[in-house]
């Protein structure tokens, strides 16, 4: 395929590039070099320069040699790359195999062969091509940019994934029989590239050439055509993941202070599972000031549960573990205080399969056994509560260890040694760029066409057709897709809820400033509230 051969060129050119820069360093370095060592009563010169300082002049150096190789959109280009170097794979690989049973229609008479039929099916690893048209005729040439905006066509190159096919057969006599098939690149859509980044026909190219293919070479690019209009991602702001945040709560309110953490795991697109750990007011509490409860919501449980169960039901039944894990200090007589009525409140539960029956008693699932409530409750502990810690087996104490330290920030920010956190601060906002944005969709459409190859399938296989993964694979999923959220703006699909309107806009192209502009603009997504 012309791919490999193409992208061995680019390599080849971009160490060609970075030969030419070290040699011109180089050269550089020996005339001042030349300089230095005209004698050697020159040498203490030449120590007192080292030891000068960094001049203004210097570091408008640096700041213009950056910008000269970075240039000012790089944020987009870079974030365009790693989704189609890294992400785009990922998904692809995170996807099931699909795996099909024939459900059997009943015709009396006849013996199966075969006990029972599996029909899998994987995909594999994926392949970008060159940006290609195909013309009414059929046939297909390497798209530039200058001809989509002319002709209205989108700047896109096609995606191919190799899939394998394998029927395993169970005889009676428990013996397998496997039959494979591979069909290396299928082709299962179009991905709209992003000018100027490493997969567009004018990665690297040199002024001149820019110029005979019709492009502006002060164009930063940046942007995708589609349909003929330039539109560009703009940046979405979102709190960081991953990340403890306590606020105080305004009072009066059934909760003095709160800690929350918006829990993702770093390979998995879920959406974030957020987990708060409140402290009850004083007044709140039964009993006038018995003291401060502090209780934590879980994922899919309908009501607060009481922090020291949780505790409990990871495994640490001891109240010196518990507090050990949240108190690091324990000559920190306040904080032990605070913690008193917690662990009065808990004192009748006192193992794990107990404190696990309390939490599933509480979860969706009404009217089960015990064994199931625990179970759910495991499951839950292990899969749903703070997932980027690990859902495997055996986080418990990464688990705890984290819960406590969400507890212990709580505290100190009761017990006034933390100032609450700020959640307008740059530094707790986190931007969601071009790369993101499409892997998010990207995963989305492919979970789409994964369905639809199963349906096919599946209806093959119950009439006992041939199954033609040419049919069941519709390219049209995700090209059109990607085409209809970059071309309305509408990030998502079509009428569904929770899609975000004005993700993707049209350039500006007032002025070369206002288009700058336009590439580096960020939106704050602001709710319906105040």
């Amino acid at each position: 395929m012309e791919d490999d051969e193409y992208e061995e060129g680019m390599e080849m050119d971009m160490g060609g590039h970075q030969h030419l820069q070290h040699r011109g360093y180089g050269a550089e370095e020996e005339v001042e070099g030349g300089y230095a060592g005209g004698g050697d009563g020159e040498d203490e010169e030449e120590e007192a320069r080292d030891e000068e300082e960094i001049t203004q002049e210097d570091a408008w150096a640096v700041i213009s040699a950056y910008f000269e190789e970075k240039g000012l959109v790089r944020q987009q280009l870079d974030s365009f790359d790693e989704f189609i170097q890294n992400t785009m794979q990922e998904i692809v690989d995170e996807s099931a195999d699909i795996e099909i049973r024939p459900e059997s229609q009943h015709n009396p008479g006849r013996q199966a062969e075969f006990a029972e039929t599996l029909h899998k099916i994987s995909f594999g690893q994926i392949y970008l091509s060159k940006p290609m048209m195909t013309e009414a005729d059929g046939e297909t040439a390497t798209l530039f940019p200058k001809s989509a905006r002319l002709r209205n066509l989108t700047y896109s190159a096609p995606l191919y994934v190799d899939v394998s096919y394998r029927v395993v057969k169970k005889g009676h006599d428990c013996e397998e029989v496997t039959e494979t098939a591979e069909y290396p690149k299928v082709f299962i859509g179009k991905v709209p590239i992003m000018l100027r980044s490493s997969y567009c026909t004018l990665f690297q190219q040199s002024e001149k050439d820019l110029t005979e293919l019709g492009e502006c070479p002060y164009d930063q690019g940046g942007y995708f055509v589609i349909n003929g209009s330039e539109k560009v991602l703009i940046a979405q702001e979102k709190m960081s993941t991953n990340h403890v945040y306590v606020f105080k709560k305004r009072q009066p309110n059934k909760f003095a202070y709160v800690g929350e953490v918006r829990s993702m795991a770093e390979n998995q697109n879920r959406p974030a599972s957020s987990m708060f750990v409140r402290m009850l007011s004083r007044a709140g509490a039964k009993g006038g000031s018995s003291g401060q409860y502090i209780r934590a919501t879980l994922p899919y449980i309908r009501a607060d549960i009481p922090i020291i169960i949780v505790f409990r039901a990871l495994g640490f039944v001891a109240d010196k573990d518990i507090l050990e894990h949240i108190c690091y200090d324990f000559s920190d007589t306040q904080m032990m205080e605070l913690l008193r009525p917690s662990l009065e409140e808990a004192f009748v539960i006192q193992n794990q399969q107990v404190a696990l029956d309390y939490i599933g008693k509480r979860g969706a699932t009404v009217g089960v056994t015990r064994e199931k409530r625990i179970k759910y409750a495991k499951e839950i502990l292990q899969k749903e509560m703070l997932p980027h810690v690990g859902v495997g087996e055996f986080c418990e104490t990464k688990k705890a260890y984290y819960f406590g330290y969400i507890i212990h920030r709580l505290l100190m920010c009761a017990l006034g040694r933390r100032a609450e956190d700020d959640r307008d601060h740059y530094g707790n906002k986190r931007l969601d760029l071009a790369g993101p944005l499409l892997g998010g969709l990207f995963r989305m459409l492919f979970r789409k066409l994964t369905r639809d190859v199963r349906s096919y399938v599946q209806k093959c296989v119950d009439n006992g057709k041939e199954v033609n993964l040419q049919f069941a694979i519709k390219a049209k999923t995700i090209t059109s897709g990607l085409k209809y959220s970059l071309a309305t703006g509408n990030w998502g699909q079509a009428n569904q809820a929770g899609t975000r309107a004005g993700v993707s806009q049209v350039l500006n192209r007032l002025t070369y400033a206002s288009t700058l502009s336009h590439l580096r603009r960020l939106n704050s997504p602001i709710g319906r509230e105040g």
